[in-house]
């Protein structure tokens, strides 16, 4: 229920019940992303591993990075997400979309890269990483990361600190991808 709360602030003009059903259905249906918290970790083999980071701002667009490892192939996939909106002018309301600014494979050296970042930081031992948050209005980074019987959610709530751990690792991420 924690996650499906930290979600809405991502998405706040999402109006459904607080179920994790439906949190499922519009993860993929409006973002075309598989919803992390709704896969069975179980099925998962080995070598297939998902990350997926979220930049969310109360007042600018908001940013997700995926991550996957499958078998062999490696890919980056970034999007842009616009809020929906109201055109006061024109009285059009405008949806919630999404732009892809970057979908790529990742070569093994960028891959590999990014799993020492991962692994000098600590991020799989952060499995109960959540900020409080210091204000209403602001920004934060949610990430999810998903391998075999494994699944972690972080938060660094709302209005933290630059040299938050979150923000650091984000930043780290967007330099190993050029981003």
């Amino acid at each position: 229920m924690k996650n499906l709360i930290i979600f809405l602030l991502l998405i706040p003009c999402v109006s459904f019940s607080q179920n994790k059903d439906n949190a499922c259905d519009y993860i993929s249906q409006y973002l075309k992303e598989k919803p992390l918290e709704c896969i069975d970790k179980s099925k998962l083999q080995n070598n297939e591993e998902i990350y997926q980071f979220f930049k969310w701002s109360s007042f600018r667009q908001d940013y997700f990075i995926r991550v996957e490892r499958k078998r062999d192939l490696k890919t980056l996939v970034v999007k842009k997400i616009f809020k929906s909106s109201y055109d006061q002018e024109t009285g059009n309301y405008q949806p919630q979309r999404f732009e892809i600014l970057k979908q790529r494979r990742l070569t093994n050296s960028e891959f590999g890269e990014f799993k020492h970042l991962l692994y000098k930081h600590g991020f799989w031992e952060k499995n109960d990483y959540h900020v409080k948050s210091l204000c209403n209005d602001g920004s934060g980074i949610l990430v999810y990361a998903l391998k075999k019987d494994y699944l972690i959610t972080m938060s660094n709530g709302n209005c933290s600190p630059g040299n938050e751990y979150l923000y650091y690792l984000y930043e780290q991420i967007s330099e190993i991808f050029g981003l």
